[in-house]
């Protein structure tokens, strides 16, 4: 009879999870982040660009987090008109947008609609070790 004694090291679930980037702040969560402000950017208002800067100065890329902070951005991304003072009061009105139809309400979703797809994908090309620039 033969006999075979061996050992098989394998690394912990933590060890694997931070070497294909999908820790907290890994590669995998910071090129997402990354490409949702990209991406959302021609379908954020622009007249200034203030909200645009809004979401870069408010966001720390690899937080999972993709922040357009303050009031201003609660009202234009829901694009309803509000009147009165501070606390508004929403009417039924919809607000007009710079460079709408792409430009306007809801940009986060409908870019993630027309291409989150993408994002999935290149996400899915740093965890199997690829650029996902490719």
């Amino acid at each position: 009879m033969i006999e075979f004694h061996g050992e098989f090291n394998l690394p912990n679930a933590e060890q694997i999870i931070k070497q294909k980037g999908l820790n907290e702040g890994g590669r995998v969560q910071k090129y997402i982040d990354s490409e949702v402000l990209r991406l959302c950017d021609p379908y954020v208002p622009f007249q200034t660009g203030t909200l645009r800067n809004m979401g870069i100065l408010n966001t720390i890329i690899g937080s999972g987090e993709v922040i357009w902070k303050g009031v201003q951005p609660r009202y234009l991304y829901y694009g309803k008109v509000m009147v009165g003072p501070a606390p508004k009061k929403v009417t039924d009105k919809d607000l007009t947008y710079n460079g709408a139809p792409m430009r306007g309400a809801f940009w986060f979703e409908r870019m993630k609609a027309d291409r989150g797809e993408e994002i999935v994908k290149g996400a899915q090309k740093i965890v199997d070790g690829g650029n996902s620039n490719e």
